[in-house]
């Protein structure tokens, strides 16, 4: 379910600070994701266009699954428009998840959906972390052009 609140655009975003890996911590299921998934995991890249290639990853039972494509801004007011949080570690502090939670079900979002996404350790295919500023971003719509 989108916000009751109209879903907020950041303006002047530094789309760059946002390219590399990202962890999945939390999500409302998709149809899209399998069940089980683990260790699920977002790549962006930054295309000479202005548009983000998108890789998501997520293992089940062992296996790796991932689809590719080019983000676009979502339409706020459709259902897929889903809420994520994501983290440039593996795992979040439990504080800052809880205060997250807190935010979204301020903003309207039903948190007793939300799914913790199991994370290894060791990540599968480790690679290097993308060198940026390790923080947590909060997202509500994909990149627009």
């Amino acid at each position: 379910m989108a916000s009751k609140k109209e879903m907020e655009v950041v303006r002047g975003l530094d789309i760059k600070r946002y390219m590399g890996r990202w962890y999945e911590i939390a999500s409302f299921p998709s149809r899209n994701q399998p069940k089980n998934g683990a260790d699920t995991r977002a790549t962006y890249t930054l295309n000479e266009d202005g548009t983000v290639h998108v890789r998501n990853e997520t293992w089940s039972d062992g296996k790796r699954g991932s689809i590719e494509g080019t983000a676009y801004k979502a339409d706020p007011k459709s259902d897929e428009a889903k809420l994520k949080i994501l983290c440039r570690e593996p795992h979040m502090d439990e504080a800052i998840y809880n205060q997250l939670v807190e935010k979204a079900t301020s903003e309207g979002y039903d948190v007793s959906k939300l799914h913790r996404t199991p994370q290894s350790d060791n990540p599968p295919e480790a690679e290097e972390s993308p060198q940026d500023t390790k923080g947590i971003w909060w997202i509500k719509s994909i990149f627009g052009k």
